[in-house]
């Protein structure tokens, strides 16, 4: 369809074409036979050319409405002349607020390894801590003279009060991020960062509204003002890539509030800790928490690394994904950071993830670069290269005449560290066991596939389709039997012998 004409100079509004078509013409015209006239027409509706709005918030409204059916406003109200009866209309209908977008437990991408009681509390909090968020800003939107948090800031106020378009604008900004299959949480209200990020716009030629309001959006911007407003107080803002420490309750108690709305500032926007409703206060609780930030290719501030701090040492550590996995290109600056602080680092394994120092075996472990494969274990896991992924972990593979894969003892889990015996369930490396064993035939050793810690137990939703043959024992709890039971008989072809089945209490 046609979309944009730019070649009509009799007509300012340049936008979407908006027709009536008889089913048996072309759909570029319709012929309109009304009285008898036997004639083409083209109506314009549509945006307007952005120079031709009277403020960039104004194109802006206008962008956000042509882009989303959810507010239902005809073509025509988006043009320069009408979109501000358009923006009165949709406040005076009430209809720009309400209701918030709450996240679903059921359309969120985890770990296999998460309990389902952990998922719908992780989904609560997110979901209280979004509404409390949400609530702030419409409060302020809605009566920003009103607002104890921008009544210091009396520029802000007469910049907010009265232009619904502005108010819409950072709205849907705010609203941006956050959606029904996410963990994000909104921004924090900053009544400098967000005037400064206004004026930003103001600034812009109308010539130049397309081109600059385009890439970074108003919350990018907005949530680099955030972060570089606090970072200047810190003496810091210069910087190319800075780590932050915030100290805990403990040792700095005289400024716990300042501490954790810097925390929530400089929070990811998935991570709990950018809203005290959930974490940013219980992090600080008990230990300092730690960020690396750095600038990305628009200059703007983008956090990499977050560090909790438990009993006095380095606990969790989070990257932008908030995944338990820390990015593979960060291992080394996290490992120098540590080191020249003389900080260490928490070991385990619990439902939630693993404790640091797994974090940092695993991450060095998917950076290990294979020369025969050409790639790395990250890659092959990213690639569901089942061959690459077994030669990393165990060596133990090889592709037979028909093109399936015959390994050694199965164990759905990696000795990180042979020294100390840590070990990391694959789940955890982002490993997933279907779809690596789907096409093993022959398993030359045991499948073991229990672990007297439920974490390590392996998470097959299917006895592998192909597998033909175990040379060893299969080694399973009593669930995973019951569960399994017709296709495990089948390849011990009922010899007892062959299969052990542990009745011990899980842990």
């Amino acid at each position: 369809m046609l979309q944009y004409i730019n070649s009509f100079g009799f007509n300012s509004q340049i936008g979407r074409i908006n027709y009536s078509r008889n089913n048996n013409l072309p759909p570029r015209l319709h012929a309109n036979k009304l009285q008898g006239l036997q004639q083409d027409t083209v109506t314009f509706t549509g945006m307007s050319a952005p120079s031709h709005y009277k403020s960039v918030f104004d194109y802006l409204a206008a962008d956000i409405l042509s882009k989303n059916k959810k507010y239902q406003v005809d073509g025509s109200m988006l043009s320069a002349t009408n979109i501000k009866g358009a923006i009165d209309k949709l406040f005076n209908l009430n209809r720009v607020y309400g209701p918030y977008i709450t996240s679903n437990y059921e359309k969120i991408k985890w770990k296999s390894y998460i309990p389902q009681d952990i998922r719908i509390y992780s989904i609560d909090k997110i979901n209280e801590a979004r509404a409390s968020r949400l609530k702030q800003w419409q409060q302020f939107l809605e009566q920003p003279e009103s607002n104890p948090v921008a009544k210091a800031f009396p520029e802000l106020i007469d910049a907010v009060k009265g232009n619904k378009s502005l108010k819409f604008v950072i709205w849907n900004a705010v609203n941006s991020e956050i959606k029904v299959n996410n963990r994000h949480i909104p921004v924090p209200l900053d009544p400098v960062a967000l005037y400064k990020t206004i004026v930003g716009y103001e600034k812009i030629e109308p010539i130049d509204r397309a081109v600059r309001c385009a890439s970074p959006s108003f919350i990018e911007l907005y949530t680099h003002r955030l972060r570089d407003t606090l970072l200047e107080t810190k003496g810091l803002s210069d910087n190319k890539a800075v780590w932050v420490r915030i100290p805990s309750f403990k040792n700095d108690p005289m400024e716990k509030e300042a501490n954790v709305a810097s925390l929530e500032i400089l929070s990811n926007r998935n991570w709990c800790t950018r809203s005290s409703v959930d974490k940013a206060e219980a992090a600080l609780e008990d230990g300092d928490f730690h960020l690396f930030l750095e600038r990305d290719k628009n200059n703007l501030w983008k956090t990499q690394i977050g560090m909790t701090t438990s009993s006095g040492k380095i606990d969790q550590i989070q990257g932008p994904e908030n995944n338990n996995i820390i990015p593979t290109s960060e291992v080394e600056n996290i490992k120098e950071y540590l080191k020249s602080n003389g900080l260490k680092c928490q070991s385990g394994i619990i439902p939630e993830g693993p404790k640091a120092l797994q974090q940092i075996l695993i991450s060095e472990k998917l950076a290990e670069f294979d020369e025969t494969l050409g790639k790395t274990l990250e890659k092959a896991i990213k690639d569901d290269d089942a061959f690459a992924i077994f030669k990393f972990m165990n060596g133990k593979v090889k592709t037979l005449e028909n093109g399936k894969l015959e390994i050694g003892t199965y164990k759905p889990s990696y000795v990180a560290n042979a020294n100390s015996g840590i070990s990391v369930p694959y789940s955890m490396m982002g490993i997933n066991e279907d779809v690596l064993l789907k096409d093993v035939e022959v398993i030359n050793g045991d499948f073991i596939l229990d672990n007297k810690n439920s974490l390590f137990n392996s998470s097959i939703t299917e006895i592998p389709p192909s597998l033909k043959t175990v040379t060893g024992k299969i080694v399973c709890t009593k669930e995973q039997y019951q569960r399994f039971a017709a296709e495990i008989d089948k390849l011990t072809n009922g010899n007892s012998r062959k299969l052990i089945i542990h009745t011990y209490q899980i842990r």
